[in-house]
Formats: C-alpha cells, sequence, structure tokens
C-alpha cells in the first residue's frame, strides 16, 4: 500500500499528460473543513474524481521498472537478479510483488522505495511487509497461500468476517421488518459477495458463511415470536423448495398448492467459474484486438445469464 499524502506536485505537472492548467488548478484547490479553507501544498484532493486516475497515472511504470532490474532477459545483471523471476499484480494503489528469493525481494523493495522517492511517494509501513507463500497473505479481499506445494486462492478471513457482520447487523436491526423486506435487502449483498468470490476456492466458505447467515435468521424468527415453539417458527419462516429444506422465504400462493414466492439466496448456489486472464498484449483501443474482446464479452454474458438486453 502506498501513502498519497505527501505526492510531488512537481512531478505530477511534468509527467501526467494532461492540460497543465487544470491539473494545477485541481491540485492547488485546497479543501475545507469547519467553514475553513485549507491550502495544500501535496497529495491529491481526497475524494475527488481526480485522484484515483492521477494515482494509478503516478505509479505506472513500476512494472517496467522492476522488468527493467530485475527481469530474465536482462544479461547484463547477475546471476541472482536473473532468476529471481520477479512480478508484479496492481490494483490502483494496492499491490503486490512476488519473488523466489527473500534476499531478491529485500533488494526489490529498495528499488520500489527509489521509484515511490521520486514521485514523493512512500510504502505505508502499517501496510506493507514481507510473506512467504506457504505462510499466505491477504490482498484484495483473498488469502494467497500454498497448501502443500499447491497454491490456492480464497476468501480471506477478515473478508468474510466483515461481511457476515453487515449481514448480521441488517438482521439484528430489523425486529419488526416483514420478512420478504428482509429478504429483499439481503439477497443483492449476499449475491454481490458470493460473485466477486466465484473465481476463486470458495465453496467451502460459501457454505460456511450460508450457516452462520441461517443461524442469525433462526434467532430472528425465535426473538419475534417468544411464546411459539421451534416446530411453527420453522412452519412459518422455513419453507422447501424442491429437495431444499430450511429455505428461508415467503410463501405464494400457486396454482397447485403453495410454492416459494421470494426466498433467500445461497452463497453456495454460485457457481465457481476461474477468471480467464486477459492477453498481456491486449488493448480494448485497438481494432485488432475487437474480436478477442468480443469474444470474452460472449462468453462473460453466457457465464452470467445476461444478454445485451438484460437478463435471457
Amino acid at each position: 500500500m502506498v501513502s498519497f499524502d505527501n505526492i510531488d506536485h512537481g512531478w505530477l505537472l511534468a509527467n501526467i499528460p494532461m492540460d497543465k492548467a487544470i491539473l494545477g488548478t485541481w491540485l492547488k484547490a485546497g479543501f475545507v473543513e469547519d467553514r475553513n479553507w485549507f491550502p495544500t501544498e501535496a497529495g491529491t484532493p481526497q475524494g475527488g474524481i481526480i485522484s484515483p486516475v492521477l494515482a494509478n497515472m503516478t505509479l505506472d511504470g513500476m512494472e517496467r521498472e522492476l522488468m527493467c532490474r530485475f527481469g530474465e532477459k536482462n544479461k547484463h545483471k547477475d546471476a541472482l537478479a536473473r532468476k529471481n523471476k520477479v512480478r508484479l499484480v496492481r490494483y490502483a494503489d494496492d499491490f503486490v510483488i512476488t519473488c523466489s528469493t527473500k534476499e531478491g525481494l529485500v533488494e526489490v523493495e529498495d528499488t520500489v522505495k527509489e521509484f515511490l522517492a521520486t514521485r514523493g511517494l512512500s510504502l505505508s509501513p502499517e501496510k506493507t511487509r514481507i510473506a512467504n507463500v506457504d505462510d499466505g497473505f491477504d490482498f484484495l479481499g483473498w488469502n494467497i497461500r500454498k497448501y502443500g506445494g499447491k497454491l490456492l486462492i480464497k476468501p480471506a478471513k477478515k473478508n468474510v468476517q466483515s461481511f457476515l457482520r453487515k449481514v448480521q447487523a441488517i438482521i439484528r436491526g430489523s425486529g419488526a421488518m416483514r420478512q420478504e423486506t428482509l429478504v429483499e435487502r439481503l439477497n443483492p449483498i449476499i449475491r454481490g459477495w458470493a460473485n466477486y468470490h466465484a473465481s476463486q476456492v470458495s465453496k467451502e466458505t460459501y457454505a460456511t458463511v450460508d450457516h452462520v447467515i441461517w443461524q442469525a435468521l433462526w434467532k430472528w424468527a425465535c426473538r419475534r415470536h417468544p411464546n411459539k415453539g421451534g416446530r411453527w417458527i420453522k412452519d412459518r419462516y422455513f419453507l422447501r423448495s424442491g429437495n431444499r429444506n430450511w429455505v428461508f422465504g415467503v410463501r405464494k400462493a400457486g396454482g397447485n398448492g403453495e410454492v416459494i414466492g421470494r426466498s433467500l439466496l445461497l452463497a453456495a448456489a454460485t457457481p465457481i467459474r476461474r477468471h480467464i486472464k486477459i492477453k498481456a498484449d491486449a488493448n480494448p483501443f485497438d481494432p485488432d484486438w475487437e474480436v478477442y474482446f468480443e469474444d470474452r464479452a460472449k462468453k462473460a454474458r453466457k457465464a452470467t445469464h445476461f444478454g445485451s438486453n438484460g437478463r435471457v
């Protein structure tokens, strides 16, 4: 994680390819707190729409710098540098750098610090660490770790706990809410979280999450009817749908008896679909790659059951 509090305005004005007058005005606009205006001599406006773009463009070139110094094709470097197999994965200002040796990674860290220093940036000490892949590390809500030599990427514990706290808070605060309304509030949250992790090793985590949510819903139902027995509560709030039992849902009158009207989504029902990496040279603005991106888009729509005009 990079700290952008002291980003160099001079470097931005000299290197960011845009209207310099507008960029300078943005950078020096200052901020207002408690009706008082404060100037900004460094950093970028927090919360501004331009800030993420400036942050990304400022970090552009880091991979090129690493490959220049540690790339396997760089024949004039020493043997240690060539065999380090340095790789960078970056998402905005979060990034992971992998290396085959700890000694090489220390040298890589020094290179990154030099790269950032020229831009007035620095690594965040609280969020920067060197870790062995056998011990694992978290990145973008996932835990990357080798188990017996096999690399597995799973939802990170902190990410799962944060998600469950959000769901449980909604359930606890909905004592007087209609069951159908509660389902409508929870389903988009469960769907979004499960879809985010659908490309990784998540099935076991999905099952755990579903069980914890079920426990919270059972407590919610029991609190609403303290004088009713467990069987009555089950029949009132938990239905049967096909081969599934204990479905938290609302009955709806159908043509042949009663059927499920609206029910809670299960995270475990989300299919696992591995992400196919975009080719390194692919450019969405290059007409030569148009067919390639169209094929990716078609496969994505087919996988998610969405068409160009909505749900299929």
